[in-house]
């Protein structure tokens, strides 16, 4: 019987479990799933909503690392891993190797405590986005993807998902349109990816993030998705010839900022920030 502690952060709305310790989990990916499954049934009718992911950090000395159930990057676990980390260790920055990524990313904790972390995207918006034939935009980070669908385009699926009452249907419908227009574009939709339908709200632009962690065996209509807004941050600098900060909306009513920084060699580097809401240590058994 394994026993483990875990703690609950919600960055963004998107309700994270940090497993707390790494130690066995490295290389087991089926343990990890048992664990990730057991939170997650254990947590699925809480008031506050569902748990959505499942991370796991190392602890004590050893140096930061979060690893994701399925061994893919998440860009909310990886702020709430900053938090857990800033507040342990009373630093305000580090450095985190994440699942994932090929390279350690800066992340920390900033003077208003919103929970910051820099994102995988290495090289140029060329190379990082290939527009479909349709007017979308497909957009790949390390360890994690997104099919960006501007808002024109989003308004027609939005008005066919949310017809219906049912949150599995509503997935369903999100991630065979993703599947259908990967397959078409011969785009490598990969194990880790979603799509990000967005919408004006007032003056703000708004996401309805779509993932699918084919490795870890979810699937969410997400209230928030750090991985997504990056992406849709480094559409909006392309579109814009330019480096960009942009607030976005989430289904939770939260926001999270998207900086993009455009570099005279055609580097881009992109960092998400917003605030974490801190939750409980739980104890559980596998």
């Amino acid at each position: 019987m394994k026993h483990y502690e875990y703690q609950i952060f919600i960055p963004g709305g998107n309700k994270t479990a940090l497993v707390l310790g790494t130690d066995g989990f490295e290389n087991d990916v089926c343990l990890r799933k048992n664990i990730q499954d057991a939170i997650l049934e254990k947590h699925k009718d809480d008031k506050d909503g569902e748990v959505e992911q499942v991370g796991f950090v190392s602890t004590g000395s050893s140096a930061p690392q979060l690893i994701m159930t399925g061994g893919e990057f998440c860009g909310n676990a990886t702020r709430s891993a900053a938090m857990y980390y800033c507040l342990a260790r009373e630093c305000k920055e580090l450095e985190i190797t994440v699942s994932g990524t090929s390279k350690p990313l800066e992340a920390g904790v900033n003077a208003s405590n919103e929970a910051w972390a820099q994102m995988p995207v290495y090289g140029d918006l060329v190379s990082t986005i290939t527009p479909t034939k349709e007017g979308l935009y497909w957009v790949a980070i390390e360890g994690i993807s997104h099919l960006v669908v501007p808002q024109v385009q989003s308004a027609q699926y939005l008005n066919k998902i949310f017809k219906c009452d049912s949150k599995n249907e509503q997935i369903d419908i999100a991630l065979s349109f993703l599947k259908k227009t990967t397959d078409d574009n011969s785009l490598p939709r990969g194990k880790a990816c979603g799509v990000i339908f967005l919408e004006n709200i007032a003056d703000v632009l708004k996401m309805h993030p779509f993932v699918s962690i084919e490795t870890s065996g979810t699937a969410y209509y997400e209230t928030g998705c750090g991985s997504g807004a990056i992406c849709v941050g480094l559409v909006s600098s392309m579109l814009h010839d330019d480096s960009i900060s942009i607030p976005l909306l989430q289904p939770s009513g939260k926001v999270i900022k998207a900086e993009i920084k455009c570099h005279a060699n055609d580097k881009v580097e992109g960092i998400i920030s917003g605030c974490i809401e801190v939750g409980k240590i739980y104890e559980g058994k596998c």
